[in-house]
C-alpha cells in the first residue's frame, strides 16, 4: 500500500471525502490500481456525485477479477441514484448477464425492470427466475428482497421459502425457544411496544394508524414507541409526531443494546411495523426484545427470517389455507387487517379536472400505486380495459421518464394510443385525496394490490375494482372491500374483473350507483371507523397477554367482533 493512498484512506475514514480525492486526484490521472478506483467510487458516492462513482466502479470492474458483477451493480445503483435510468439497466443487465451468478446483480437488474416498467423483458426474466425458485436452486431464493418478490409472485409456497433478511440473520427455532425462555413478569396494564422507521405523518403507516395509535385505553394498555426513524423523515413531519407517546429513539443504538432497552423497559408485546421493508430491525427482534413479539402493517406476508409470534391480520388476506406458509400463529382481525384514520385522515373537496389536465367528456381509469407494481399481469388486464372502452383515458402516477416511455411504448404496441395515457406526479396528501375525486374508476395492480392508495381512493369516493388474489399482497384490496360493504366490485377472475371495470365504465347509472355507495359508506362501514379498529387491535393484545399468562404457546386465534 503506497503511502499516498495509506493517507487517502485514513481521510476517507475521517469522513474527508474531498481531501481523499485530492490525494488520488482522478481528474488527473490515467491509469489505477483497483484499491484505487474503488476508494475514489466510495468518496464520489459519500458526496452524492453518482455518475462519477458509477465511472469508477465500472472501471474497476473492467479490470476483470471475481468482483465484476457486483462494481458494475453498484455501477447501475450509482446510475439510478443519478437519474441516469437507461444506463443503469443497461450496466445492470451487462452485470446479470455475463459472468458467474451474483445475488447483486441478479437483485439490482430484477429492481430495474420492474422500477423501469420495461414490461416484456421483466415477464421473460420472471419466467426464468420463476424456474430457479421452483426448482429450489438457494441462489436465487436468497437473491430477492423478500418486498421485492411479493410484488411479482403471488404463490405463497414460494414466498415461504424466501431466505434474504436485511441486516440480520435468520432466527432459528433454538432462538425462539431462548427468547420465549428469558424471565418475564406481566403487570397489571399491558405494555405494548411499537418498533418502526416510520414515525412521521408523512408516512403511509402513520396515515393509517397515528390515530388508532393515540386512541389505547390509557387505564389498560402503557404504549411506548421504538423509533428508527430517519432524520428526512422526521424532518417533514407536520407535527403529528410530537404527540405520539412515549417516543424513544433507538436508530443510534445496535442490535443488541437496542434490544437491551426494549427488554428493560418491560415491554409486554412488541409489535414490529415493519418486517422486510425499509428500515427493518429484523436483528433486533431475532435477538429478542420481548416475550411476545407480532408483526403487523408494514410488511403484507410472513416475515420470513423474522421472529414474531403472531401477525395480526385477517381471514380474507390470510385464509385458512395460508397457514402452512407462515411460522407466525394468525391473529384475525374481525373486519380488515388495515387500520384507517377518520379522524386526522383529509377529505377536501374535489378538484376540477381541468385543473388536472383530465377530459371532461370521458371515463378516466386512475392508478397512484408504485410504479414498479404495473407489472406484465397487471399491464395486460389495464390494456384489456382500455381496448374495450374507447372514451377512456389512464390516469397513472409515474415520475421516472424512462419508464413513462416504456410504459407508452408498450400500451401502444397492446393498440392503446399514448394520447389516452396521462400521468400524475406526487402532490401533498390533502391535494391528492382531492385530485382522486376527479378520476371515475380506480385501477388496482397485481399480484401486489393498491394498500394505502386502495384505501385513500375508497376514502375519496372512488370505487376500486379487483379480483381475488393468491397471497396476502394480492388480497388487499379485497379486504378493504368488503369492510367498506362493497363487496360486489370483487370479481374471481382476471377476466370477471375486465368486464367489472368495462360494464361500470359503460353504464354510467351503474358507476354512480357505485360510486353514491362507495362515498356513503365511509361514515357507517367498519373499515373507516377507527375506534372500531383500536377496541378490536386492544383485544387481541389482551387474548395473546392470556394465553402467555396462562403458559400456553402463541396460537391461532379470531378477535371476536364487536357487536
Amino acid at each position: 500500500m503506497s503511502a499516498s493512498f495509506s493517507k487517502a484512506l485514513g481521510d476517507y475514514n475521517d469522513g474527508n471525502y474531498h481531501g481523499a480525492l485530492s490525494i488520488l486526484s482522478p481528474d488527473r490521472r490515467q491509469s489505477f490500481v483497483l484499491n484505487e478506483l474503488l476508494l475514489i467510487a466510495q468518496c464520489y458516492a459519500k458526496t452524492e456525485k453518482f455518475a462519477d462513482a458509477a465511472s469508477f466502479y465500472i472501471k474497476a470492474a473492467e479490470l476483470g477479477g471475481p468482483k465484476q458483477a457486483m462494481l458494475r451493480a453498484l455501477a447501475a445503483n450509482m446510475l439510478q441514484e443519478a437519474d441516469d435510468s437507461f444506463a443503469s439497466l443497461n450496466i445492470a443487465r451487462l452485470a446479470a448477464k455475463t459472468g458467474e451468478f451474483d445475488t447483486n446483480a441478479e437483485e439490482t437488474y430484477r429492481r430495474c425492470l420492474h422500477e423501469f416498467l420495461c414490461i416484456d423483458e421483466a415477464q421473460m426474466d420472471d419466467q426464468r427466475f420463476l424456474d430457479r425458485l421452483k426448482a429450489g436452486d438457494e441462489r436465487y431464493l436468497a437473491a430477492e428482497f423478500p418486498h421485492r418478490h411479493i410484488g411479482w409472485c403471488g404463490d405463497e409456497g414460494i414466498n415461504a421459502r424466501q431466505m434474504k433478511v436485511h441486516d440480520a440473520m435468520a432466527f432459528t427455532p433454538a432462538s425462539r425457544a431462548s427468547r420465549r425462555a428469558v424471565p418475564h413478569r406481566f403487570s397489571g396494564r399491558i405494555k405494548i411496544g411499537y418498533l418502526s422507521a416510520d414515525f412521521s405523518d408523512q408516512h403511509a403507516t402513520m396515515r393509517l394508524f397515528q390515530s388508532a395509535l393515540l386512541q389505547h385505553d390509557p387505564e389498560r394498555f402503557d404504549v411506548a414507541l421504538f423509533c428508527n426513524t430517519d432524520d428526512d423523515l422526521i424532518k417533514i413531519d407536520k407535527g403529528s409526531r410530537d404527540t405520539y407517546p412515549n417516543l424513544q429513539r433507538i436508530g443510534h443504538l445496535s442490535d443488541q443494546d437496542a434490544a437491551a432497552v426494549i427488554r428493560n423497559s418491560g415491554i409486554d408485546i412488541l409489535v414490529d411495523l415493519k418486517g422486510h421493508t425499509k428500515g427493518s430491525r429484523a436483528g433486533l427482534l431475532n435477538l429478542g426484545a420481548a416475550p411476545i413479539q407480532v408483526a403487523y402493517l408494514g410488511f403484507p406476508g410472513s416475515g420470513t427470517g423474522i421472529d414474531c409470534d403472531y401477525i395480526l391480520t385477517d381471514a380474507v388476506v390470510t385464509p385458512e389455507t395460508s397457514r402452512p406458509f407462515y411460522h407466525e400463529k394468525f391473529c384475525l382481525l374481525p373486519d380488515s387487517y388495515q387500520s384507517n384514520d377518520n379522524i386526522g385522515r383529509p377529505l377536501p373537496p374535489a378538484t376540477p379536472r381541468g385543473a388536472l389536465g383530465l377530459p371532461e367528456d370521458r371515463i378516466v381509469f386512475a392508478s397512484f400505486n408504485a410504479q414498479r407494481k404495473i407489472t406484465p399481469a397487471t399491464a395486460e388486464v389495464w390494456a384489456d380495459i382500455l381496448r374495450r372502452t374507447d372514451d377512456s383515458v389512464l390516469w397513472v402516477m409515474c415520475s421516472n421518464r424512462f419508464a413513462q416511455d416504456n410504459l407508452v411504448r408498450w400500451m401502444e404496441n397492446a393498440g392503446i394510443a399514448s394520447d389516452r395515457i396521462i400521468f400524475a406526479d406526487p402532490v401533498a396528501y390533502p391535494d391528492h385525496i382531492a385530485r382522486l375525486q376527479a378520476a371515475d374508476i380506480g385501477l388496482d395492480t397485481f399480484p401486489y394490490n393498491g394498500h394505502t392508495t386502495t384505501s385513500d381512493k375508497l376514502w375519496a369516493g372512488l370505487p376500486v375494482p379487483t379480483f381475488k388474489g393468491t397471497h396476502f399482497a394480492s388480497r388487499v384490496t379485497e379486504s378493504l372491500l368488503r369492510a367498506l360493504g362493497v363487496g360486489e366490485l370483487v370479481a374471481d377472475t382476471p377476466e370477471r374483473y375486465v368486464e367489472l371495470c368495462v360494464s361500470l365504465a359503460k353504464n354510467p347509472d351503474e358507476l354512480r350507483a357505485v360510486k353514491d355507495k362507495v362515498a356513503a359508506q365511509r361514515t357507517v362501514a367498519p373499515l373507516f371507523d377507527t375506534t372500531r379498529f383500536i377496541r378490536h387491535l386492544e383485544k387481541a393484545f389482551e387474548l395473546m397477554i392470556a394465553r402467555a399468562r396462562n403458559g400456553q404457546e402463541p396460537d391461532h386465534f379470531a378477535v371476536p367482533a364487536i357487536a
